[in-house]
């Protein structure tokens, strides 16, 4: 069994259906699951998939009820102090990309899972996408 750290543009293109990425996300995500792999997200993401839910459902309840959903899937990691600290001096060029590693690696997550390969290739963990894990 594995720790996978799914990074949001991966959830954001299965909860919005995005016609280009669902696919492989889904397919990719369900893998895992099946596989048994713990799956995760941070709460930093939490509150970004509120956003964007919110703002293609325009409702309150329905996006919380959206997270809730999630919140029963995936393990959400807290992002400490440290990681935010580690994260400014990162060899990751963009901030939040480095945030994220730091909390993948403080976390022991064994690989990030994510469509952004190409901002991740500086990062310490290993970084796979939905099509190369499908």
């Amino acid at each position: 069994m594995k720790k996978v750290l799914v990074d949001i543009c991966v959830i954001i293109d299965i909860l919005l259906d995005r016609e280009k990425f669902v696919d492989d996300s889904y397919s990719a995500v369900s893998k895992l699951i099946r596989r048994g792999d713990t799956i995760c997200t941070t709460a930093k993401a939490m509150t970004d998939i509120f956003y964007i839910v919110h703002h293609s459902l325009h409702d309150n309840d329905k996006t919380k009820e959206v997270l809730l959903k999630l919140s029963r899937v995936y393990q959400i990691l807290d992002t400490k102090e440290k990681d935010t600290i580690k994260a400014i001096t990162s060899d990751v060029a963009d901030y939040e990309d480095a945030v994220m590693v730091e909390t993948a690696i403080a976390n022991k997550v064994d690989f990030i899972l994510t469509r952004n390969i190409k901002d991740y290739k500086k990062a310490k963990i290993k970084v796979i996408s939905p099509t190369e894990l499908n």
